[in-house]
């Protein structure tokens, strides 16, 4: 990204030429930092790498902030701060003789403030009781740097579920579409306040989830086609516009108004940067007359373009009951 622009100036005088580098040293203190910083790249990675191969949970804990909020695939799921994070993960864990992982998919996004990562990973598992067991999940993980280290505020896990049968579709091929191609200007901005950004995001959710046409929907993506959704239905990953199009067309049409309650939210934001993550209930009222109820969860890392933000990385899950195997799509205390 190159957000300064170049200025000439001739100087005439020693005084002047000090005086001109500090007003470009002013200017480019404050200039947007740079997308995708080769350190701020690897640093994600390693952290991705370490964390998704660890059997004991005690040993990455800290990458978590204090305060991060997690969504985990089986319901209720749903864990805040790190003593919850731990109890619901170290359980799982515990269980696990040996593990495997193969990263089939990574894309990575940072302004050296934030950063999101979205995966497809295939886990092979030996537990302790000799049972193996292969899982290919979905994850956006949210990173925020607090005092000079990354850290997971956001984490959203899930399996795609089987339209047909409403299973949870546990261990199902990956299809992977390798590197996104990001456009030119990733994040161009203007930014704002994070005040302002986390105020704006929020609007952006309580309208953006309630769309009732295609093309009000779409107003949320982008603006360009380095886009990726994973959605709830496998296969599961949605790569650009046209997909995403294509996708949400038929359910669009036959909505004719949405009403949505949040049971949770939570977003942040250095004002060009954001992300969030929520519960959704949501009732469709539909063309034909009926109504259709959904429980979801969402996560987003968005940008900020010419005062308007867009989804670029964006996960629609179910939680799915542990003993069926079936994805929760209704509202109920286990998803909430």
């Amino acid at each position: 990204m190159r957000y300064s622009k170049s200025l000439a100036a001739g100087a005439a005088t020693v005084a002047m030429g000090v005086a001109l580098l500090l007003v470009l040293g002013g200017r480019s203190t404050n200039a947007a930092p740079a997308f995708n910083a080769p350190n701020d790249v690897s640093a994600i990675e390693q952290i991705e790498a370490t964390i998704q191969s660890a059997t004991d949970m005690k040993k990455i804990i800290d990458y978590y902030a204090p305060n991060a909020v997690v969504l985990d695939i089986y319901a209720p799921g749903i864990y805040r701060g790190r003593k919850q994070i731990m109890a619901g993960f170290q359980p799982q864990l515990a269980t696990i003789k040996s593990m495997t992982d193969n990263m089939s998919e990574m894309n990575v996004a940072s302004d050296g403030r934030f950063a999101c990562a979205a995966m497809q990973i295939g886990f092979k598992t030996l537990l302790k009781n000799g049972k193996s067991v292969a899982m290919s999940v979905r994850e956006i993980d949210a990173f925020k740097k607090i005092q000079g280290k990354w850290m997971i505020v956001q984490q959203h896990i899930s399996l795609p579920a089987d339209p047909k049968t409403g299973m949870a579709v546990v261990n199902g091929p990956i299809k992977s579409y390798g590197p996104l191609a990001w456009s030119a200007s990733p994040l161009p901005g203007p930014a704002t306040t994070p005040t302002q950004a986390k105020q704006e995001i929020h609007n952006w959710m309580q309208v953006g989830a309630v769309s009732t046409s295609l093309n009000q929907l779409m107003q949320y993506y982008g603006p360009g086609n380095d886009v990726i959704v994973y959605d709830s239905y496998y296969p599961g990953e949605l790569r650009g516009l046209k997909a995403i199009r294509n996708n949400y067309a038929a359910v669009m049409s036959n909505i004719k108004n949405s009403h949505m309650t949040m049971p949770l939210f939570v977003a942040d934001s250095d004002g060009l940067f954001g992300v969030q993550i929520d519960i959704q209930d949501l009732t469709l009222t539909m063309r034909h007359g009926g109504t259709q109820k959904l429980a979801l969860r969402q996560s987003d890392c968005m940008r900020r373009v010419g005062g308007k933000w867009y989804s670029f990385f964006e996960m629609i899950s179910f939680p799915v009951d542990a003993k069926t195997g079936k994805a929760i799509m209704v509202s109920s205390p286990a998803t909430h």
